[in-house]
């Protein structure tokens, strides 16, 4: 634990990191890249650095389904995904119990080609919230998966920590937030925002918000209504655009 507290010892790993990341651009190797950006985010995460943490793991995602690699994108997000989970247990445990809960060890296997990245099965998330709204919080449709669910309690944590990770969410850095057992995954689809609350595997609900976001951009008669929309604060719903409805449909339907 002493070892870990040593800032020459960060000095160290950073150095090593930084050499490592000269090799992989020399290389051009994509796949080395995103498990070198892993390991920066777990290393982050050791010294509580939260910010850098969620911007690596997003961004190694990012790069590896940006290049086909679509199964080590999964595995990725299967990471980030034990990350948030275990969140409090990391803040509150010493530096040699975050080594362990983050897997450190078996990371570096991973780098060196001793142990290989195996992906998860995929498993559909369990849908909740849909919400478009602008940059200030104001919503201009929402969709609601579960008849019974309450989700004024949600949008106020939600809209909490938006403003807290605001900066991070309209650069792209981060795309997802964990609030109680559910995730809220946000996508920019300027100058407005799509969010869409669900619980369980990451993976295929970020792929079900980025299809979304594009279709809403596409279909000019949805986003014609939605600029109309946002002039004019009115909040839409799925019976004065039913477009969006089958929209929906097509994609969050299981």
């Amino acid at each position: 634990m002493q070892t870990y507290n040593n800032q020459e010892i960060w000095k160290e790993i950073n150095l090593l990191i930084n050499i490592l990341l000269d090799y992989v651009e020399s290389q051009h190797s994509f796949h080395l890249l995103i498990e070198t950006n892993l390991l920066q985010g777990k290393l982050a995460l050791i010294k509580l650095n939260m910010g850098d943490a969620k911007q690596l793991l997003t961004k190694a995602e990012r790069i590896a389904d940006e290049n086909g690699l679509h199964l080590l994108a999964r595995t990725i997000s299967n990471e980030h995904d034990k990350v948030l989970q275990q969140l409090d247990k990391l803040i509150q445990a010493p530096v040699s119990e975050r080594l362990k809960l983050l897997e450190i060890d078996k990371t570096l296997d991973h780098m060196m080609g001793k142990q290989m990245m195996e992906p998860p099965d995929l498993v559909e998330e369990d849908p909740i919230l849909l919400i478009i709204m602008d940059k200030s919080g104001n919503a201009y449709f929402s969709n609601t998966f579960t008849e019974d669910f309450d989700h004024s309690d949600l949008f106020g944590s939600f809209i909490s920590a938006f403003n807290t990770f605001s900066s991070e969410i309209f650069s792209k850095s981060i795309d997802r937030i964990k609030i109680g057992e559910n995730i809220i995954f946000i996508k920019p689809v300027e100058p407005f925002l799509t969010c869409y609350v669900s619980k369980g595997q990451s993976y295929p609900a970020l792929k079900k918000l980025i299809k979304f976001s594009d279709s809403i951009k596409d279909k000019s008669e949805i986003w014609e209504k939605l600029n109309r929309a946002a002039k004019s604060s009115q909040v839409l719903d799925v019976d004065n655009l039913p477009l969006l409805g089958i929209v929906i449909n097509e994609i969050f339907a299981h």
